[in-house]
């Protein structure tokens, strides 16, 4: 029953998003436990209460980029899309153009962009975070 649920839910983002999700369906068959537990920390990664969208979808593109994966890029630009963050917040994160980024949109930038490069200002930059409104 909840391998069904979980396989219509999987069809229906994949509709939505025009994404393809046979990695997860095949994930669901061959381990339906890593599956849920997957699926569990998807749903605390989409958490939002104290992220503004611009930094919660800035950081989350970077993630993708530096994965260098396409599909996976295009579904969070189409998920910051649908959440509100303004194309142009968007291109300037794909651009890498600090300049050309919100306050909200850089925060979210370089906190992503330090972890992501392992970089030695990780403290600051998580400071800068941790002090934002």
């Amino acid at each position: 029953m909840l391998r069904a649920i979980a396989r219509h839910r999987l069809r229906k983002m994949s509709a939505h998003y025009d994404y393809d999700v046979s990695y997860m369906e095949w994930l669901l068959d061959r381990s339906p436990n890593a599956f849920f537990k997957f699926a569990k920390l998807m749903d605390a990664a989409r958490h939002l209460e104290a992220a503004p969208v611009n930094a919660y979808f800035a950081a989350k593109l970077v993630g993708a980029l530096v994965e260098d994966c396409g599909p996976c890029a295009q579904l969070v630009v189409n998920m910051s899309t649908e959440a509100g963050m303004p194309a142009d917040q968007i291109a300037a994160v794909l651009r890498r153009d600090t300049e050309a980024m919100r306050d909200d949109t850089v925060l979210g930038f370089r906190f992503a962009d330090a972890i992501t490069a392992r970089s030695t200002n990780e403290d600051d930059v998580r400071d800068a975070v941790r002090s934002a409104d």
